[in-house]
């Protein structure tokens, strides 16, 4: 009766006062949930995504897109010109290097390689007997025209010589002392030099006169070529005063006229003479001289055999001769396939004519690339290519070009790129679109973790661990097969079947075990793994990943190492991935 008395106040007082009533019974609530709290403490553990330190590969890689083209679309141009007289190809059709695809009249170049060869085969051939002997008679015929020709320079010397001692030393001479006295400076130097190479000339005549006394016809011909040379040394000292006197008379008589007379003339007319016949002398001695040296190189030349640097020289002329000929067969210049044909036949052709177009065989994929990619290329680098038109099919190529001039275009710069399609199928034509992924690093059997475990403090890098101590037994090793069983903390056991490599393997940890830090030494990376270079061994397991965990109240629990006595507790589980 009483507590329903109490518990009847308190209803009616709640509904006089309900707000204040509402105020109170939520701050009860709270204050309960506080000493709940309190006596039962909840706790939240963290969960940790671990990855196996394992041997991998580390490959970076630059992607890029653009179209097929021929390696190689050449003109074949004519090197010659002439009428085409055949064409050995038609569009469309396969040629290999060498292959006739036209020719043009040769006519002309086939007689002038007839002539080349018939010369080189005319020098290079062993002479004959006859031929010795004819040309051994032609080299005796210079030596008796070259006698005769000395014998007329001093058949026609007496008459010039004592021509000109009389013009200059007797007393009527036009030239004389007695005859100059008046003479003008400069006439008198002219013809002082006149006197001086007279006298020069009269002593080498006296000289070679007695020499060509000593010597006959049949005399060595050692002995006639240098009364050969003495000679025209002397008919041309005697051309030289004949020469002098002529200008000395023409300055007298031009520049004084008390000079002016009958005599005068009469002496010009004498000395032109002179000179004429002395000048017809030098000539008839260098024609004998000529004639000589001819005759005996061509029978030095038969006895000995040809020069070398003829032989060289009419060689060359033969190549020539050979390779003018040849251009005028038409011959495509590698593998291909003719694109086009503009010409016909009968039609004419000259130097620089296009006869066709060879495309090569050999197909090329041509990109474009940033200046940040198009650096970190070299020619020679593996490339995956893919095809827009081709489903499922895959090629291989090699960069074989980079361009070294990048183009501007709105202020971004861009370079080419050619790359060589090594795999040969009929499918790729010029003109299609391509994918390419060029290959600029690979790294075979190299240390890896993921690159989400990496992580940076300053200058060093590093990774979190586990204690091993959580773990009964390393996760499964590499290449196992069978079916093992792993027990992880103790807080989950199961069986799981390892079959084939398990480096991709990743356990999810849930424990209030601090992670521990250990500082490694990085190496290349790529998209997804990071080579590590000190640091870690090959199985190590390290944290790519950490989740906040979720509550959990804590009780009294046995070990946590199932039959492992005095192991420490560890709250929290492990979850085996799916494979």
């Amino acid at each position: 009766m009483i507590k329903q008395n109490i518990f009847k106040k308190i209803f009616n007082w709640s509904k006089s006062h309900r707000i204040l009533s509402i105020i109170i019974f939520l701050v009860i609530i709270f204050i309960g949930y506080r000493i709940y709290k309190s006596v039962f403490p909840t706790v939240t553990i963290p969960s940790y995504t671990l990855s196996m330190a394992k041997m991998g590969s580390i490959t970076q890689t630059i992607t890029g897109s653009g179209q097929v083209s021929a390696s190689n679309q050449t003109d074949i141009l004519s090197q010659s010109s002439g009428t085409i007289k055949s064409i050995n190809v038609s569009v469309g059709q396969t040629v290999h290097t060498g292959d006739l695809i036209a020719t043009i009249d040769s006519v002309n170049a086939s007689i002038n390689l007839e002539s080349a060869k018939l010369s080189y085969a005319k020098l290079v051939k062993p002479a004959t007997s006859a031929d010795i002997a004819i040309s051994k008679n032609n080299l005796t015929k210079a030596y008796d025209s070259g006698w005769n020709a000395v014998s007329g320079v001093f058949l026609n010397l007496p008459n010039i010589m004592s021509g000109m001692k009389d013009l200059l030393y007797s007393q009527t001479g036009f030239l004389s002392d007695q005859n100059s006295a008046s003479l003008s400076s400069m006439g008198r130097t002219y013809r002082d030099t006149t006197g001086r190479s007279y006298d020069l000339a009269v002593a080498q005549y006296q000289k070679v006169l007695q020499e060509y006394k000593d010597l006959t016809r049949t005399s060595a011909t050692s002995s006639i070529d240098i009364l050969i040379a003495d000679t025209y040394t002397t008919i041309k000292m005697v051309s030289e005063a004949t020469a002098n006197a002529q200008n000395a008379i023409n300055y007298i008589i031009t520049n004084q006229s008390e000079y002016q007379s009958s005599s005068a003339s009469s002496a010009l007319s004498s000395v032109t003479t002179w000179s004429s016949q002395a000048n017809s002398d030098v000539s008839n001695i260098i024609s004998a001289q000529n004639s000589i040296l001819s005759s005996a190189n061509s029978f030095d030349t038969l006895i000995t055999g040809a020069d070398s640097l003829d032989i060289r020289s009419a060689q060359l002329n033969l190549e020539q001769a050979q390779r003018t000929y040849d251009d005028y067969f038409v011959r495509a210049p590698y593998n291909g396939i003719i694109g086009r044909i503009p010409v016909n036949v009968y039609g004419q052709a000259s130097s620089g004519t296009t006869i066709a177009t060879i495309i090569g065989q050999q197909k090329m994929a041509s990109i474009s690339l940033n200046e940040v990619d198009a650096a970190k290329i070299k020619v020679g680098q593996s490339v995956k290519i893919t095809f827009d038109a081709i489903d499922n099919f895959n090629a291989v190529g090699t960069v074989s070009v980079v361009d070294q001039i990048g183009t501007v275009s709105s202020g971004v710069v861009s370079y080419g790129v050619k790359i060589l399609i090594n795999t040969d199928d009929a499918r790729i034509k010029p003109g299609m679109s391509v994918n390419t992924t060029i290959i600029t690093l690979q790294k075979d059997n190299v240390l890896t973790v993921p690159s989400s475990a990496i992580k940076k403090q300053g200058n060093e890098s590093y990774v979190q661990t586990l204690e091993k101590s959580l773990f009964t037994s390393t996760v499964a090793p590499t290449n196992t097969t069978g079916t093992t069983t792993r027990n992880y903390n103790g807080l989950a056991s199961t069986t799981r079947n390892f079959a084939g490599t398990q480096n991709t393997r990743a356990v999810t940890i849930s424990t209030n075990t601090t992670p521990k830090k250990v500082i490694v030494t990085t190496g290349d990376s790529d998209d997804t793994n990071t080579e590590i270079l000190s640091g870690l061994n090959r199985g190590d397991l390290v944290i790519t990943k950490t989740t906040n965990g979720s509550s959990a109240q804590t009780t009294t629990a046995p070990s946590i190492l199932s039959g492992m006595t005095g192991a420490r507790r560890t709250s929290g589980s492990v979850s085996m991935p799916t494979r």
